[in-house]
């Protein structure tokens, strides 16, 4: 059963007349995980469907329509599906000629439009062109050259090529004539798509180089105002936390050891009040005390207790005992000449920050009995050490999973380090303990 949800049937659903998208697949169910929904979505939307079959067969095509649901047969009857061989739809007289076959898109898509359907939607395979036909050649050539009839027009189509059998220098070529790719199951904007007047001027190459390095200008100044929006994200976020541990604390805090003081002097006037009421009242005293904790802990992870007052160095102490205290799990901290750097407040938490997500995964996922935290000045430089003796991970494949993980530890020790203008290092293996390295720049 089909996902609607899924972000590629999302994507796919926002395409338009006029796009333009190569699809670079390493697997037939890559293959049929793109083309079966974008085929169905163009019935769906009353577009007339046209596929050109050539690795596939007709029968394999449909079935992918078949298993996703789709009543093929009244599709074909009607003439809004149609599967053509790519001898028939790109070749004529044996041989390619890429203006024949943009005029037969544009005659086609104005059939389609007569016939009262909202559009054509068009996906070939591209695997003819690797057979030497004549012509076979010009096929660059003819992607560029769509890129002047699809905008404006009530077409869009995706081009198939299978990883597994084109040259990848032909696949570079490919990628510069498609406003949009498809690799695998993602849609991307081509930010190496070439527009047909670059592709076709007098100095195409020149102008490869100018448009690469604006994209590399463009994803700078696109970092730039990442890391800009997340201090002020994160500024924004640590203000929150000092109000509610505020409220939590002066507030809230301070109600309930006002109830609870009440019910403990509740019997002072009545020294031979009942027995059983005495021991109800004891145990709301109790249960107060466990709220008033609960409390009190909270306002502390959400601001620092003495941060501000005793500095980060003597804060970091009273954490890490706190912490050894809760799990049970031996802490040894060490700080060496950070009290005499002056930290700006945004340094200060974020490195209280780190520490304090680091032992948390070390607590919820390492199984260790002994955590190390140092903290060191060594100008221009703060280092960062936090390891453990627990059982440690495969790093390499921890990266490669990190995406779709929904534990959020080590990415966020590592966007802190990247909004510090940092670096980290994670060493850690099966069995062996982990122990990770932050270095971080510091101008004084």
């Amino acid at each position: 059963m089909r996902d609607q949800s899924s972000e590629l049937e999302q994507r796919l659903w926002r395409l338009q007349s006029g796009d333009h998208l190569c699809c670079l697949y390493a697997s037939e169910e890559e293959h049929r995980a793109l083309l079966s929904p974008f085929m169905r979505q163009g019935l769906e939307r009353h577009e007339k469907v046209l596929y050109i079959v050539d690795d596939h067969t007709a029968g394999q095509i449909l079935a992918y329509l078949s298993a996703d649901g789709v009543e093929v047969d009244q599709y074909l009857q009607r003439g809004q599906l149609t599967v053509l061989s790519s001898d028939k739809a790109y070749m004529h007289a044996g041989r390619f000629e890429p203006e024949r076959m943009i005029a037969l898109l544009r005659s086609e898509t104005d059939r389609a439009v007569g016939e009262r359907y909202r559009a054509l939607r068009v996906t070939g395979e591209m695997s003819w062109a690797l057979k030497g036909l004549p012509g076979s050649d010009r096929i660059v050539e003819y992607e560029a050259k769509l890129n002047t009839f699809f905008p404006g027009s009530q077409c869009l189509a995706v081009c198939q090529y299978d990883r597994r059998r084109f040259d990848p220098r032909v696949l570079l070529e490919v990628l510069e004539t498609h406003p949009l790719a498809v690799i695998g199951s993602e849609v991307y904007d081509n930010f190496y798509y070439m527009p047909p007047q670059d592709f076709f001027g007098a100095h195409p190459v020149a102008a490869k180089l100018d448009s690469w390095l604006n994209h590399l200008k463009d994803r700078k100044r696109s970092e730039t105002q990442i890391r800009t929006l997340t201090r002020k994200l994160m500024k924004t976020q640590e203000d929150e936390r000092r109000m509610i541990s505020r409220e939590l604390h002066d507030r809230v805090g301070q109600d309930l050891s006002g109830i609870k003081m009440a019910l403990e002097t509740l019997f002072d006037p009545h020294p031979s009040g009942e027995t059983g009421i005495r021991a109800k009242v004891s145990q709301l005293a109790k249960l107060l005390d466990r709220a008033i904790f609960t409390v009190r802990d909270l306002a502390y992870e959400l601001r620092p207790p003495g941060l501000d007052e005793m500095g980060l160095v003597q804060a970091l102490s009273m954490f890490c005992d706190d912490f050894a205290e809760k799990t049970l799990i031996r802490t040894d901290y060490h700080s060496v000449g950070i009290e005499k750097m002056k930290l700006d407040f945004n340094t200060r938490i974020n490195l209280y920050r780190m520490i304090q997500e680091g032992l948390s995964n070390i607590h919820k996922h390492a199984d260790a009995t002994r955590a190390v935290v140092k903290l060191t000045a060594a100008y221009p430089h703060i280092i960062l050490r936090i390891e453990d003796n627990g059982k440690g991970f495969d790093v390499e494949k921890r990266a490669r999973e990190i995406d779709s993980e929904k534990r959020m530890g080590l990415r966020s020790l590592q966007e802190r380090t990247d909004l510090l203008g940092g670096v980290m290092i994670v060493a850690s293996k099966p069995g062996q303990g982990t122990k990770i390295l932050i270095k971080l720049p510091y101008t004084g």
